[in-house]
Formats: structure tokens, sequence, C-alpha cells
């Protein structure tokens, strides 16, 4: 039982080796030669040339065939066969000791699954695999690659790719320097500069990882996504990208860019970034968020952006310490929310929620005169609403334990401070963004300070910060 067992595992070892050693074989040729150079054999085969190594049929114009070294070289019309295989080239080389031919001068590959075509070829018998080069092109009836260098193993159909690889499917195009495609699994791995694009959108980055039959697409390094129905471009380190969810996440450094004809381009650079396309869209930017449309900018921990509303409203929701400034006025609040029609602001919303922790009062601050650096109108209560003309600041309605400053001028000349208070307050500015008028209802006070006891007076609201760190551009 042991002599049967060992004689058994001797087969397993050495098969591969004995049919590697197996003589190719000549079958057929019109005309034969044979030399001997040195110690070596050498026979020429012109003709109708039929060789046979194995489960491997070659036929050629000619050929010389090394038979000590167990090597033919074969020119003209060379056809290479292996069971569902076949291989086209004008020039090749056949060693029968490592079963594999080397192919010149434009060779082709056909199988079941896929032909491939390219200037030169290693095609590896027992491997059942080719490593091509030079203006490769594998095409199958789902997939079609092109590279400069192409490595293709038969039994996977995985192939990996070096230089302007290009992969096409139904449903992308994906380009990179290097790419590692495996067919079965509907997976790509690509890297350097990398770029995959599916229905109206494209990502660019340094990898990427497509998912194709989850529909999903992971890229890191540089990472950039273009939407050309919305015109809108998101940036990050990291991207995961799922087509049939209509979501996308980034997170380090992750951007949002809507560009508007009228220049007044949305800017929003946060740590994370969600969105969710379908209709109506709409974008989550969490942690250190900084967001900049024209003259509106603003700074929070949780920022929510809704495209494409009725009316084409755009709606900005900004929540955990928020701060807004329009131009030289600034809002801070609890809450803070912002439409925007026909890319202009329309209406800033600003909230005090009881129910959180540290909730603060609503707080508008606006520079009262450019001549005078130390003089800010205030506007302090629960609830602040903003509303604007032309892109102006029109009209100011404040509800609930209404507090404001003021200051007065008469004919360009400074004239003194009026406080405020109330239940409600309404507050009108002028074309020149000062307030002109007030009205106040409910439990109303006011006070007079003339300009000879300003010195003497309080001229700050409680919770009066003026806030220096407005976003820039990246």
């Amino acid at each position: 039982m042991k002599t049967a067992l060992l004689k058994i595992l001797l087969i397993f070892i050495f098969t591969p080796l004995l049919y590697g050693q197996e003589k190719i074989e000549l079958k057929n040729a019109d005309q034969l030669t044979g030399k001997t150079e040195g110690e070596e054999n050498i026979r020429e085969a012109t003709g109708n040339v039929h060789f046979v190594h194995g489960r491997v049929t070659v036929y050629c114009n000619s050929a010389t065939q090394y038979i000590d070294q167990n090597r033919v070289v074969l020119r003209g019309n060379v056809r290479i066969y292996q069971d569902t295989i076949s291989l086209f080239t004008d020039r090749a080389t056949y060693f029968g000791n490592d079963s594999k031919a080397i192919c010149q001068g434009g060779v082709t590959l056909k199988d079941p699954n896929a032909t491939l075509r390219a200037d030169d070829g290693i095609y590896m018998f027992n491997e059942a695999k080719a490593v091509f080069t030079g203006d490769v092109i594998i095409i199958n009836p789902e997939y079609r690659i092109t590279a400069k260098e192409l490595t293709y193993f038969r039994n996977t159909e995985d192939s990996f790719c070096k230089g302007n690889v290009v992969v096409k499917t139904d449903s992308s195009v994906i380009k990179a320097e290097y790419l590692d495609y495996y067919r079965k699994q509907g997976k790509s791995y690509a890297r350097e500069k990398v770029s995959i694009e599916k229905d109206s959108s494209v990502i660019v980055s340094d990898t990427l990882t497509d998912y194709a039959n989850e529909k999903k697409s992971i890229a890191s390094g540089n990472v950039l996504i273009k939407d050309y129905k919305s015109d809108l471009t998101a940036a990050g380190d990291y991207l995961e990208n799922y087509e049939d969810k209509l979501f996308t996440l980034i997170k380090g450094n992750a951007r949002l860019i809507q560009v508007d004809e009228d220049n007044d381009t949305l800017f929003i650079y946060s740590n994370i970034l969600e969105a969710y396309r379908e209709k109506p869209e709409y974008y989550i930017a969490k942690d250190s968020v900084n967001i900049i449309r024209g003259d509106f900018l603003s700074k929070c921990g949780i920022a929510y952006y809704y495209t494409g509303r009725e009316e084409e409203k755009d709606v900005v929701t900004l929540n955990i310490e928020p701060v807004v400034w329009q131009k030289d006025m600034q809002m801070t609040a609890d809450s803070i929310y912002a439409e925007i029609l026909e890319n202009k602001i329309n209406k800033v919303y600003a909230r005090k929620l009881s129910y959180i922790p540290n909730s603060q009062y609503s707080f508008l601050i606006s520079k009262s005169d450019s001549l005078f650096e130390d003089r800010f109108d205030q506007i302090k209560g629960y609830n602040i609403t903003m509303n604007f003309a032309d892109d102006k600041l029109s009209i100011v309605e404040v509800d609930t334990n209404s507090n404001g400053i003021y200051y007065a001028y008469d004919n360009n000349k400074a004239n003194g401070m009026n406080i405020i208070s109330g239940d409600f307050m309404t507050i009108y500015f002028d074309e020149d963004q000062k307030v002109y008028r007030v009205k106040v209802t409910g439990a109303a006070k006011g006070e007079y300070a003339p300009e000879e006891k300003l010195n003497v007076v309080e001229r700050k609201l409680p919770g009066f910060l003026l806030r220096e760190d407005k976003p820039e551009r990246r």
C-alpha cells in the first residue's frame, strides 16, 4: 500500500515536468533539410509546416527547429492552437520545455471569452497566461480594454494593465496608468491619473476601486467628482460613491463647488461631505464647515444645502454654533436658515433653540458707518428674520425679548445712539444699509443717548461678540 501511494505521489509530482520536457514533433513540411552547428541538431522546414507538442498544434510557412533545445522559430502566417484558443502572428518562437510562445510583429489571441491583439506578446500554454505589449487591446462582449502592456489569465479572465489604460463597459469608462481588472468579480483597481465616467458624472483620483456588480466606487488621494447635471464639483481625500443609492460620501479636506455665471460661485468646505442626489438634491457638510457664496459667508459645525427646490429656491441650514456674514453684517444663533432665490440671498432666519444646552440668543451686528470703526448697530432676540431686496438688506424682524442698539446720524454727522426693547421689533434699512425706521410692539421701551453722553453709556448688548474669522476661498 505504501509503495503504491508513493508511486501515485511521484506521478503527480513529475507529470508536469515530464510534459514540459516533451519533444516538439514535426508532422509535415513540403521541404526539409538538416544541419549541425556545434553539437546542436537543426532542421529547416518549408511549406505547409505542421508541428505538434502535446495538446498544442502549430502551423506556419517556414520554421527552424532546434531539436536539442526543444525550440522552434516560426515564420509566416503562424497559427498556434490549444483546445479552444487560437494564436496568430507573423513570427514566433515556441519553447517546448516551457510550453510558451514569444510572438513578434503583431499578435492576436482568440478564445471563447475574449480577443487580444498587440504588437508583441508571450503566451504560456500550461499557465493559460498571456503577456502582451505595445498597443494592446482586449475585446469581450461586455468590456473593452486598451493599454501599453497587459497580462491576461484565461481561466479567471483577470487582466493586469499598464500604460494609458482604458476600460470601457456599458456602464462606465475607467482610465488609469495601472489597472487590475477582475472580470468575474466585477472589480477594478486603478492607480495613478485615475478617472471613471458613469452616466453624468466623472470621478478623478490617485487610486480607485470600482465594484461594477455593486455599482460602488471607492477612491482616495486628490479625489474630485464632477456632476454635469447640477454643475456641482466635490473634492476631498477619500470618496465612496453608490450609483444605485445616488449617494456620495467624501472625507478629509472635503469641498463642494457650484459654479454660477454671475460669479456667485458656491464653495462649501468641511471634513465630511455627504451628497444625496435624488430630487431634490441635498448635501450635508460636517465638522469645521465653511461656506462662501458671493458676499454670503458662514461657519458652523454642520450644514445642510438643498438645491433646486420649489421656485428654483436653494436652502442652506446651519447648526452647531453657526455664524453668518453678509458684507458688513454678522449674525449668530443656535440655528440659521438661509433661502437663496435666483442665486441671490432672499431671506435669512436665525433661531434660538431653548431645548439645547447653552442656548444663545439670536444676534445681529452691523457696522453703523464706515467713518466710525467702533460703532455697531445691534439686534438681539429669540428669533431674527432678515429680508433682502436686490441683494440688499431691507427689513429685519425680531420677536420675543427683542433688544436693539442703533446709531443716529443727521446729514451724515453722528447724532447719538438709540437703545430700544420690546416683544416684537421691525427695523427698516435704506439703500445704504442704514437704519432709518424702527417699529416696536409689546412692552416697548426706548432710550436716547446724545453724542456727548456715549462715553458713559453701555454701547454693547449682552452677548456682543464680533468675529474676525471669516472663511476664505482655498
